[in-house]
């Protein structure tokens, strides 16, 4: 049997948050929920907003889609990719 990590959290814009996007992520009224095996490798993100331009939108590669709606995306996006870093 396998071990499972959790994160059960509510994020807003900027928020920082470590998981593995190879689980299952689900997101919804800014709580975000995140099950994956223990040993898989993780990705600090930070939580962004992207306004829809048109029909499309830009997202950093890596970035995790979390909400799709009215002109707006809400992605997890990998930290380096933001630019923050932990020094």
């Amino acid at each position: 049997m396998s071990e499972l990590e959790v994160l059960d959290t509510d994020v807003s814009p900027l928020s920082r948050v470590e998981f593995s996007a190879d689980g299952r992520v689900e997101y919804s009224d800014g709580r975000l929920r995140c099950l994956y095996p223990s040993e898989a490798d993780t990705t600090e993100y930070v939580v962004a907003v992207f306004n829809v331009e048109g029909e499309t939108v830009e997202l950093p590669d890596g970035a995790v889609v979390l909400s799709i709606s009215e002109g707006v995306v809400v992605a997890a996006v990998p930290s380096d990719a933001y630019g923050v870093s932990d020094e």
